[in-house]
Formats: C-alpha cells, structure tokens, sequence
C-alpha cells in the first residue's frame, strides 16, 4: 500500500454485523501507523450536512478520531470546518491531520448495504480488507445480542450464565431458525453479495480477504498478512490489543466487546452448539461455496 499518496490514506473494513470487525478495528489500531476510531459512517452520505442531520451520533467517532492523533477537537470546531463540504473533501480534511505514514481505518458494517457507498469510496483509493465470517457465526452472535438487548442488562457472573443458558434455549426454539434469525441471515446473503461484486472490480494491491475464524483460532498470521498487505510493521502490542476492554457506544460498535480480555479461539465454534448448517437456505449454502466460506458438513 502506498502511504506517500494523498488519496490513499483510507482503510475500510467491509463486513457483515457480527462479523468481529470490531476486534479487526482494535487489532489494527493497535498499531502506532494507524488511527481506528469508533464506526464513522461517512461513506453513506453524500456530505457532511445530510451525514450531521441522519446519523449525528457518529460524529463522536470523528471527535474520538482527532483524541486518537493527540489533536482534540470539538463538535463545533468539526462542523464549522465541514459543513458545506462533499463527504469525500471531508475525508480529504481528516487526512491532513494525519503523520504522512498513518493511516485513517473506517469500520462501518452499514456501508455493505448497498453497492453505493461501496462505490463512492472509490476516489480516495481506499485499502479495502473483507472480513468474512461463517453465517451462522453471525446469527447466533446477533440472535444472542438481540435477546439481552430486550430481556436483561447489566448482568454479571451467574446472572450472566443464567442468561445465556436460557439463550440457548430460545435460539433451540422452532429448530433454532427464528424469524430474527431468518433475518439474519437474509442480510449476510444480502451484504456477502454486495461485497463480493464490489470487490471483483477492485485492483488486487488494494484488496484482501481474511476470515473471522482463522484471526481468532489463530491470529500472528492473520495479522502479519495484515500488515504486509497494508505496508506496515507486525507490532506485538496488536495481539494484546483486546487487554484495553473499552466500553463503546452501542450505536458505533460491539455493546459486548469490553467483555473480553483477549481473542477468544473458542468465538469461532459458539454457534454449532446451538445451529447445524442444514438449517440453511440453499441460496447461502452456495454463496458460502462461492466466497470460500469452509463448510462443517
């Protein structure tokens, strides 16, 4: 990756929810050359005024960015200098706050939503990573987060247990596919496509595919094809980059991510004590095939 151009200073993680890009964000950001806020959500506005009206929450990960590059900056001071401006001038604007060899990473599920926003990002030149996790890995994380966001909170030690013994319960309900994760899994086949064909017209030195399962059973390789690709050193602190346990904005980022202390192996395997892949359509199955996602059965 070419850190001396000024348009390539960009790093997007294109996912699926649920697909561990927060854990990718952390990771990365461990590294002294790259500033990795909070979900940013730019991309999915044409400017910075519709961004500021439809989704003004971020912009605590754009207050948290300029934290992050030791420039503090306050709502006000971004918007007076932002608005009036194209969201890609206000990516431009950002990078010159940067050290010439960083590196802004944008993590933002949303922006797999559609073909659009995957598309505006193209005149930054961006280094785009696709992160792709196994679809029931994904519904069973999301079916999980969804039952705790309606039904307990701020639970600790047995009252947690107890909690995810009677998830498990639910999630077996209806032979485990209820509608909530029906629809999940409609989405991963939805965002999966939106990528996938995005992705066929990228130039191979701005793209990599790595999969959640191989970056948590496993992860000094993972990170060091990272690294390579993007044209920065391995650094040791990365792989202990989860030690932080930062509690973060529900709406910008994993709500249970300061759980962990570490990369956890055993994520990669959580759903099949609860799913088994036949209870997928046939249209997912084929997908998986199609994007490389190994199959249990």
């Amino acid at each position: 990756m070419a850190s001396g151009s000024d348009e390539r200073r960009l790093i997007l993680i294109l996912s699926s929810e649920r697909s561990g890009s927060t854990l990718t964000r952390v990771v990365l950001g461990a590294n002294d050359r790259i500033v990795a806020p909070q979900e940013m959500f730019l991309l999915r506005y044409p400017d910075y005024r519709a961004f500021k009206e439809q989704k003004g929450v971020a912009i605590e990960s754009v207050t948290e960015y300029f934290d992050l590059i030791g420039q503090p900056k306050t709502e006000a001071e971004i918007d007076a200098a932002c608005d009036g401006k194209d969201i890609l001038d206000v990516y431009r604007w950002l990078f010159g706050f940067l050290r010439p060899d960083q590196f802004l990473l944008d993590k933002t599920p949303a922006y797999a939503n559609d073909g659009d926003t995957l598309r505006r990002s193209r005149p930054l030149k961006p280094f785009y990573i696709w992160l792709i996790r196994h679809p029931l890995g994904v519904i069973e994380s999301h079916v999980r987060l969804k039952f705790r966001e309606r039904h307990t909170k701020d639970l600790k030690g047995i009252g947690r247990q107890v909690q995810d013994f009677v998830v498990d319960k639910v999630v077996r309900t209806a032979n485990g596919m209820l509608p909530v994760a029906r629809g999940r899994e409609v989405k991963w086949v939805l965002q999966q496509t939106i990528i996938r064909e995005f992705f066929a017209t990228v130039p191979e030195d701005q793209k990599i595919i790595i999969k959640f399962e191989h970056l948590v059973r496993d992860p000094e390789p993972v990170v060091t094809r990272l690294c390579a690709a993007l044209g920065v050193p391995v650094q040791p602190k990365m792989l202990e980059a989860c030690g932080a346990r930062k509690v973060m904005n529900t709406s910008l980022g994993d709500p249970n991510f300061h759980h962990h202390d570490r990369i956890e192996a055993k994520t990669a395997d959580t759903w099949k004590q609860v799913f088994e892949e036949k209870q997928l359509t046939l249209e997912t199955r084929r997908l998986m095939d199609a994007i490389g996602v190994v199959r249990e059965s």
